[in-house]
């Protein structure tokens, strides 16, 4: 992106600094992984259909939408996806032990979980015991190769489907002071506690 600030006005949203981005620069690169190359275009657009198929699967604004993975550029669509439609990101800490993941899962009620699979095998039996959770999302393996016979369970590749080409750009009403995300604080003397 150009060097100067991108600079937005009182009460901006999400949806506001993606068309400042792709106006300003689109065609620049934003993410390398491996041999992946996307450009803000790209990102933006894939967004907004991660964007339609969340909102699709029943999240709506102020749901929960976890995610437990590496970085990698679907944890950041993710998170931009999330946000974009006004539902709330609950970045897991991937250190966490099986009951500290399930602890996270329940304890902010996450509708949805974008995990990958060196993760997933830490929760695979578990995934039908968390009442909240309505699906899963793999990164990383076909559902089939999981271990997981959980009818939760479904491919990432599956929230970046759309017949109708690209989607627009979500139409849920945001405001500045929505929630966003929320995160774990270390749970020094008992349980991390959920700071949004």
């Amino acid at each position: 992106v150009e060097d100067a600030p991108v600079e937005l006005p009182a009460g901006a949203t999400i949806l506001d600094l993606f068309d400042e981005v792709v106006r300003r620069d689109g065609g620049g690169i934003a993410f390398v992984d491996g041999d992946r190359r996307i450009t803000f275009a790209e990102f933006f657009a894939q967004a907004n259909t991660i964007s339609a198929s969340l909102l699709a699967a029943g999240v709506v604004k102020g749901d929960r939408v976890a995610v437990l993975s590496q970085n990698n550029p679907e944890w950041c669509l993710t998170f931009w996806a999330t946000v974009n439609i006004g539902a709330v990101l609950v970045g897991l800490n991937g250190w966490w032990t099986t009951d500290e993941i399930l602890y996270g899962l329940e304890d902010s009620g996450a509708k949805v979980l974008v995990v990958d699979s060196k993760r997933f095998t830490r929760i695979t039996t578990e995934v039908n015991n968390i009442d909240t959770l309505e699906r899963v999302y793999l990164v990383d393996v076909d559902p089939g190769e999981s271990g997981s016979t959980s009818a939760k369970v479904h491919a990432f590749s599956e929230l970046l489907a759309s017949s109708d080409g690209p989607a627009p750009d979500p139409t849920v009403e945001l405001d500045e002071g929505d929630h966003a995300v929320i995160f774990y604080t270390p749970g020094t003397t008992g349980r991390p506690k959920g700071a949004i």
